[in-house]
């Protein structure tokens, strides 16, 4: 699937932060971020293909990303996942993919929107915990 090509592109175990940071270290946000999340909203910034539309509705069906420690695992696949730059409800992702740099808030206990205007799939995501 593209999408978990982006969100995970490669297996890592170096901190998303670079040099310095301890990607073993969790913070208020990254607990809260531990679990399972699933795609309930995607609002693209760009008009979406209509050969891209199966896929899109694939992940609102199937697709979960399971944050562990500093980690997100999408099919099998983990990569780096951190919260950084906490203010409040809001913090920034460090991933070695999708939503890097992106700009986040929660908007209660089991759901947070993520704003990427990274190149691959630049637009609003809201994620909720899957139950």
């Amino acid at each position: 699937m593209l999408f978990v090509g982006a969100i995970s592109c490669a297996s890592s175990t170096t901190s998303p932060t670079g040099a310095g940071h301890d990607a073993t270290t969790t913070t208020g946000t990254q607990k809260r971020l531990q679990g399972t999340w699933e795609i309930v909203k995607y609002t693209s910034k760009e008009p979406i293909p209509s050969e891209a539309m199966p896929l899109m509705g694939a992940m609102f069906e199937d697709l979960r990303l399971n944050v562990h420690e500093g980690a997100v695992e999408v099919e099998g696949k983990a990569s780096p996942f951190q919260a950084v730059d906490e203010h409040g409800e809001s913090f920034k992702l460090k991933t070695d993919g999708m939503f890097n740099d992106a700009s986040c808030k929660f908007t209660s206990a089991d759901e947070f929107e993520v704003d990427d205007q990274g190149p691959t799939w630049p637009g609003k995501t809201i994620l909720r915990r899957s139950k």
